[in-house]
């Protein structure tokens, strides 16, 4: 005897709101579903509150779970982190070219064969300042003989 009267569709996927297996503070599912591994298992598993609350949507980005336009347009253009060592980079003292190979270098951004690659270029990639490796970033500025030599 089934205690929740659920509708079955004709593709067999079982209709029903979560309100309608909840009776007295615990459980009641359709027979049927006793069948599918173990679901009886993990919804015991939950804890179920005695009193009814109403259903609302949070927003886990804000400390009241209230959503306005401010906290979606903080979410979307979330601030950039301040970075210590850019005010270091930036400065007058630093010719604004260097500074611009170094934050390109730091973020990724160099033209390289290695970020052709990445992009989808089939590109045959060779250094062109010792012909022993590909060429990347890190070996043209940190491991390649010629830039050691500088």
């Amino acid at each position: 005897m089934d205690l929740i009267h659920l509708d079955w569709d004709f593709h067999g996927h079982l209709h029903g709101t979560v309100s309608e297996v909840i009776v007295n503070g615990s459980w009641e599912l359709h027979a049927a579903l006793n069948d599918y591994g173990d679901i009886k298992d993990r919804l015991d598993a939950i804890v179920l509150t005695s009193r009814q609350l109403l259903d609302v949507m949070v927003w886990c980005h804000t400390p009241d779970g209230i959503l306005s336009s401010k906290h979606a347009l903080c979410f979307l253009h979330s601030r950039s982190l301040l970075l210590p060592w850019a005010e270091h980079i930036w400065s007058v003292s630093i010719p604004p070219s260097h500074s611009s190979i170094y934050w390109r270098l730091h973020h990724g951004k160099m033209p390289t064969d290695e970020n052709l690659k990445k992009c989808g270029c089939i590109v045959v990639s060779i250094c062109s300042l010792c012909m022993i490796v590909d060429e990347s970033s890190d070996h043209l500025f940190f491991h390649c003989q010629f830039a050691r030599q500088l």
